[in-house]
């Protein structure tokens, strides 16, 4: 483990005391066990990273027409088939990567999902108390602040599970870059 030069020399001066030192050396443990990484993102793709939309092996778009770039991931989960990434629309920075895949039935989706929260859990720390919504619609999220990630069962006689991985801040920039693009396209004259 590496420890900040400053931490290091306090350590040391307190090995001339064996109760301090004992003390330190727990306190230590407990902090790097309890430590969790940062949400950085999943399958290869970084939250943050520009993606060029050209190199994207596929294209589909959500309900309300947000563009998904589908990508091949580098680092691939069993469970999961399709990998897509939510990109800002002017600047092209992800702000969203998902991976999803199809399970036998709600059942075995509710199983694998509990693996994945394990796993993401381990990594990133605790998963949050559920809301309404992750109660209504079978999701669970550890949540880092700006960042999170979701884990969600879906679908009734075709069942998914969903891994998605957020930037809150990115995600407000996608709906200012798209508010601004849109804004260009309309006759502002009827308003």
């Amino acid at each position: 483990m590496n420890l900040p030069p400053k931490t290091a020399r306090i350590i040391l001066a307190a090995m001339n005391s064996k109760p301090l030192y004992v003390v330190v050396l727990f306190c230590i443990q407990v902090l790097s066990a309890t430590a969790a990484d940062k949400i950085e993102g999943a399958f290869g793709k970084k939250l943050g990273e520009l993606f060029d939309v050209t190199s994207a092996v596929g294209q589909s778009q959500l309900t309300d027409g947000t563009p998904m770039y589908e990508f091949t991931p580098t680092n691939a989960f069993r469970s999961l088939k399709k990998y897509y990434v939510f990109v800002t629309p002017t600047t092209k920075k992800i702000y969203s990567i998902w991976g999803t895949g199809p399970t036998e039935n709600t059942e075995t989706g509710k199983k694998e999902q509990a693996l994945i929260m394990e796993i993401l859990q381990e990594k990133y720390g605790e998963k949050s108390k559920p809301g309404l919504l992750e109660s209504i619609v079978d999701a669970d999220i550890v949540d880092q602040g700006n960042r999170y990630v979701m884990s969600k069962v879906s679908g009734f006689s075709d069942v998914t599970i969903d891994v998605r991985y957020y930037d809150r801040d990115l995600e407000q920039l996608a709906e200012k870059e798209r508010i601004a693009e849109e804004a260009k396209k309309v006759d502002k004259k009827g308003l």
